[in-house]
């Protein structure tokens, strides 16, 4: 069995080597053997370990006090309005010293709000949650996206769509539920003024594990994505610019589920609090291991077919980088076949969570579609 062909069998079913330690496991096969390494990072399979991530569903439904409406602007799409309007909530709703304001005011220079306590509060979990090893802000593991109101006429009631991310946001899914309930108190800013909603019901979904999920995922002939916001893709280019994704070209499968592995696992590092047991440059070497084998599995798809267009939001200011960026992004379908089984851990992450910069914010939603003999189903 050629080595490209073992890495992948091993990843799908582990099984195949019982009583090997993932550990040993991982150095033979890759040859990463390295006498400086830390024994946490020789036990976190980069692998198999991100696939334990739990996620979670749930809908809530809506009720607006006055017709609502949303329409795209520069820089602006529905996404970022319910972005904005829950960053805004859940300050005043969850921050343990709101009494006293000592986190919700926004600080000198730009920056965002500081939490004060966060060894015991969850707001840095759910708000732009920050690395002390990596340095770095992660996407938002709360995301939320309403299809009816990316729509084209006013409604006066819609279902919010929430996406607990992983073992933080589950657990703090009732501080979640509240700051959906003071999102409709504050109300939406809509082309008419802020609207107010209610929040009628919330339906909560299965906690279940990416493994799980893909488990149950069926034998399927093609794949179909449906880009349904916005993506937006970059390449590094030459002085640190990022060069677009233009539609003319080739859909970069392999970049983009290489980005969503790398992601994943950088994030369920995070997510299981390893602190300094892993540090910066441990977690950068797992998480391209993630990153390699799904470009590896990536590059066995076939296109069969893409119909993508352009999509330019117009700018926006970033006040955590305080410059001005451009949204330009794509949408449309993409019909892959090949050896799918390998590539649906990543494909499966892309659909739940989205892919490309700002996916927190709304942008790179897409809807998979499994092609089967009697038709297809959406995940």
């Amino acid at each position: 069995m050629p080595a490209a062909t073992l890495r992948v069998a091993i990843f799908l079913v582990p099984t195949l080597c019982v009583g090997m330690p993932a550990a040993t496991l991982r150095v033979a096969i890759f040859g990463q053997s390295n006498k400086n390494i830390d024994n946490y990072m020789l036990n976190y399979d980069p692998l198999n370990h991100p696939l334990e991530l739990p996620v979670q569903k749930m809908f809530a439904s809506c009720v607006t006090e006055q017709p609502l409406f949303l329409p795209p602007h520069q820089g602006s799409t529905p996404g970022t309005t319910l972005a904005g309007s829950f960053g805004t909530a859940l300050w005043p709703t969850v921050c343990a010293n709101r009494q006293i304001k000592a986190c919700n005011t926004l600080q000198a220079a730009g920056n965002g709000p500081c939490c004060q306590n966060p060894t015991e509060c969850v707001l840095p979990w759910l708000y732009k949650p920050y690395s002390q090893v990596q340095h770095k802000n992660f996407a938002r593991p709360v995301l939320l996206r309403s299809i009816e109101l990316e729509g084209t006429e006013p409604v006066d009631i819609f279902t919010l769509e929430v996406t607990l991310w992983g073992r933080h946001a589950i657990a703090a899914q009732n501080a979640v539920k509240d700051t959906l309930s003071k999102m409709g108190e504050l109300g939406l800013n809509s082309k008419n003024g802020q609207v107010r909603f209610s929040v009628t019901k919330i339906e909560t979904g299965d906690s279940l594990t990416l493994a799980e999920r893909i488990a149950h995922l069926p034998s399927v002939q093609s794949v179909l994505l449906e880009f349904q916001t916005p993506f937006l893709h970059g390449k590094k280019a030459e002085k640190g610019k990022k060069r677009r994704f233009h539609t003319s070209q080739d859909l970069p499968i392999v970049e983009m589920l290489g980005n969503v592995a790398y992601e994943l696992a950088a994030w369920d590092m995070e997510d299981r609090e390893l602190g300094e047991s892993l540090d910066a440059k441990a977690r950068h070497s797992l998480a391209r291991d993630a990153r390699d084998l799904a470009w590896q599995a990536a590059e066995a798809l076939v296109i069969v077919r893409s119909h993508l267009s352009p999509l330019e939001i117009g700018k926006r200011y970033s006040r955590l980088n305080q410059q001005i960026m451009s949204l330009e992004g794509f949408v449309g379908l993409a019909e892959l076949a090949g050896d799918l089984k390998a590539a649906l851990p990543w494909l499966l992450t892309l659909s739940l969570a989205g892919g490309g910069q700002k996916r927190a914010m709304g942008f790179g939603t897409v809807r998979m579609w499994f092609e089967q003999n009697y038709g297809g189903r959406p995940r």
